[in-house]
């Protein structure tokens, strides 16, 4: 099959091909924000490869130390970069599969895929017509995470830089369905600031189960936020592998790597 670089071309098109379908054949909800969540997110024999060809944690960076460590000072959220200097470091045998996914995650036909998807949300973030939204400018930053045993972040709408946030969940099985992340609404409740996440109630979990993904619009307005975050995860979660692939406004923010590639590969016509 043909190749370009490092990136496997035909690999690259076979997985665009499956996950823009995935993606236009689920449903979306608007509780407690307009998302949406998909199963079979990859095709199954990239998902089962992708779990084989995860990075050793040795690759990963500590993420967020201040906030995320144990009662032991042992950091809680380790991430690795897809980007070149990490990725060349990894073993020759995957480093193209996870060029290839990068380049995918960060394609334009998926991207188009979400933000059709989210239409909604999206006008009215940008107060645009929902037919503009597939066309609204997103660059995308794919990052792996690994999260062990006290992780936990505070409900929060994300920054407004970013326009979509995606987690695709990386488990074995289904064993931890629990441990994804929880969507909020603001409580009115007195008693509701005696309970964790405080001020609030979780809306919904979405299921941390193999080659599941969520999406949402981020929305940081006085009507309406993205409140989202994660309750402590508990000594037996194990551990919660997931890549998180935002879209930012501005290529700055997002993996640059990607955003020439694309010019590169694609000069005269949108990714597919």
């Amino acid at each position: 099959m043909a190749k370009s670089g490092s990136v496997h071309i035909g690999l690259r098109q076979e997985i665009v091909r499956h996950t823009v379908k995935a993606i236009e054949s689920t449903p979306v909800s608007t509780d407690p924000f307009p998302h949406f969540h998909v199963t079979g997110f990859f095709p199954d024999k990239v998902y089962q490869r992708l779990l084989d060809s995860l990075p050793d944690v040795a690759h990963y960076q500590v993420f967020g130390y201040e906030k995320h460590h144990n009662d032991d000072q042992e950091s809680n959220r380790r991430r690795f970069c897809l980007v070149q200097s990490a990725l060349n470091e990894l073993p020759a045998d995957i480093q193209e599969f996870w060029y290839t996914l990068r380049s995918v995650l960060g394609s334009v036909a998926i991207k188009e895929a979400v933000f059709q998807k989210l239409n909604g949300g999206l006008s009215y973030r940008y107060s645009c017509s929902p037919d503009k939204a597939r066309s609204l400018e997103g660059y995308a930053l794919p990052e792996l995470f690994h999260e062990t045993q006290g992780y936990q972040i505070k409900p929060h709408p994300d920054t407004r830089k970013k326009v979509v946030t995606m987690q695709i969940a990386l488990p074995e099985d289904a064993g931890g369905a629990n441990l994804g992340t929880e969507f909020y609404r603001r409580s009115l409740n007195p008693a509701s600031w005696l309970r964790s996440p405080k001020g609030f109630d979780i809306v919904k979990t979405m299921p941390f189960v193999p080659n599941a993904a969520y999406a949402f619009v981020v929305l940081n307005t006085i009507r309406l936020k993205s409140w989202h975050g994660r309750s402590v995860l508990n000594e037996a979660c194990g551990v919660r592998n997931s890549i998180l692939n935002i879209w930012y406004e501005k290529a700055e923010h997002a993996n640059t790597e990607i955003v020439e590639e694309n010019q590169m590969l694609f000069p005269t016509a949108k990714a597919a």
